[in-house]
Parts: C-alpha cells; structure tokens; sequence
C-alpha cells in the first residue's frame, strides 16, 4: 500500500504541473477566441516568474524537502497509515498550515518580500497563479515539512500538497469564465473568493487566506465576499510587467531599510513587522523617586 501511494504521489504532481499548464493555455485560447484584453507583458512576467518559482521548488524538493519529510516520518509519534481518514485528516492539517503560512507572508514583512510577488499582478488569470518569487524554496515548505511527524505518511502529503496547488491554480480563472457561485464562495476558495484576495482596495487587504476549506477564514474573522469589482495589484509603485522589477524591489526595499536603520530594535521591525507599519521606538520613562518628609 505504501508503494501505491508514493506512486500515486509522483502522478499527482505531475499531472498538477501538465493540468496547469494545459488550463493556461486553454484559457488563453478561450480569451483571444473571446476578444477578452489581456495584457501579454504581464503574461509572459507571470510566466517567467513561475518557472524561477516552481523550478526551485521543485529542486529542493527532490534534493532537500522529501528527505527531511521522511526523517520525520522515522520519528513520527503515531501513525495514521494511509486509510481515507488518514487523508481527510492530513488535508485538513495541510489546508490549516497553507492559511497559516499565507497569513504570515502577509503580516510579516521578510515573508512577505517571497510572497508580494505574487501579488503584483495587476490581472486576474490562470498565469497570475504562477507567479512567484525565485526564493519561494527558502520559507514555504517549512509550513509543511513537519507534518509527518504526526503519523502521516510523507507520500499522503504530497498527494494533498498537489491538490491543494491545483486547486489554487484554477481560483485565479478569469472573471469572465467564473463568476459568483452563490453558496459555494460561503464554503470553498472559490475564484470570487481569491479575487478579493487579490484587490487592492480598502475593504479586500488581507482577506481570504484560504486555499480551499472558507473554514479558517470563518473561523479567524478574515472573510470578505466579493461585493465591488477587485482593483488587482498592491500598494505601492512596482512595475508589473517588469521580471526583474518584481523579484528584487521588496529585497530592495527591505535591504535599505535595514540599512538606514539606527538599531537592533528597528532592524527587527523592518524584518518583522506588518509591512508598511512605520518604526516607532520606545521611549525610556525615568521614574524620579522623591522622598517627602516625614
């Protein structure tokens, strides 16, 4: 059984790899059959960025990460085997940790130099799904490597890690091909769902976090619904269309700070406090001690 599922684990990613590809481009067919605009500069970013991001995953995947997950595993301190709840648990386990990670590469500025990337799309389509930054490998897998620990075969996990990515692929479909699903976007990661993730505007930032359980954003106060259109992108001035442009101006931006910064104290914060939340040192109250007569 344990071989059928490490089996099952290499063809489920690859075949998240050839869905997704095979989806882009047939949604790309769909939108020129269509006349829907698309901008082809930010397209071609996307993609030349998923290949720096999926590459380097995948690489320290296979030489670092599955390695790690099955030490791990020789220590695991039960086993839930590969039955069906041993799946439906791990999947629960693995969708909390994505909510977990994606809300850390929000709030905290280091993480979030990896994960705006991703963000600096000003669209919305299947290729803005790819893009990612060049040194995802170094913080992503760490949410997820662990999990064996805790009695679930490292195979398992990676059957529901190439799930939970396909499924994250196809909620950044076009406007045009899905709209709103009505009860579903209350209970899943729908494309109205990661829509708003994506805005901009006031009310969207830092909403919906999930990847496809609404459960922990339910649960964690971060749940919007889709109500005006999105306005894709993030705050501040970067050049979507621009490779380079938005995989190094975070590191920039932070590298900077940390330069310009007068102590350790501020040094933490620029690594990891919200981004854009300004420094504010502590003040040193002195306390005058006086004696009154007696």
């Amino acid at each position: 059984m344990t071989d059928d599922i490490e089996q099952l684990s290499e063809l489920a990613a690859m075949a998240t790899y050839v869905v997704s590809v095979s989806a882009i481009v047939l949604e790309l067919v769909w939108l020129r059959l269509t006349g829907t605009t698309v901008d082809h500069q930010e397209g071609r970013a996307s993609v030349f960025s998923g290949l720096l991001a999926f590459g380097g995953l995948g690489l320290a995947n296979r030489f670092f990460f599955i390695g790690l997950m099955h030490v791990f595993w020789s220590v695991r301190l039960m086993d839930w085997g590969t039955s069906w709840l041993g799946f439906l648990l791990v999947f629960i386990l693995y969708d909390f940790m994505f909510y977990v990670g994606h809300v850390a590469g929000h709030r905290i500025r280091l993480f979030w130099c990896f994960h705006s990337v991703h963000h600096t799309s000003e669209e919305m389509r299947l290729t803005t799904a790819i893009r990612g930054s060049m040194f995802d490998f170094v913080y992503l897998p760490w949410f997820f490597v662990w999990i064996p620990l805790l009695g679930f075969h490292p195979a398992l996990v990676l059957v529901v890690e190439a799930i939970g990515r396909l499924w994250g692929v196809m909620v950044h479909a076009h406007p045009s091909l899905v709209g709103r699903l009505g009860w579903l976007d209350l209970l899943l990661v729908t494309p109205s769902v990661h829509r708003v993730h994506h805005g901009r505007n006031s009310a969207y930032i830092d909403r919906n976090y999930g990847e496809v359980l609404l459960l922990w954003d339910h649960l964690f106060g971060s749940h919007t619904r889709e109500e005006e259109e999105p306005d894709y992108g993030i705050l501040g001035t970067v050049d979507s269309k621009s490779l380079r442009e938005i995989q190094v101006s975070p590191w920039k931006s932070l590298v900077g700070d940390l330069r310009r910064s007068g102590s350790l104290q501020e040094r933490c914060h620029h690594l990891f406090a919200a981004p854009g939340t300004p420094f504010q040192p502590k003040k040193t109250v002195s306390k005058t001690m006086s004696s009154s007569p007696g």
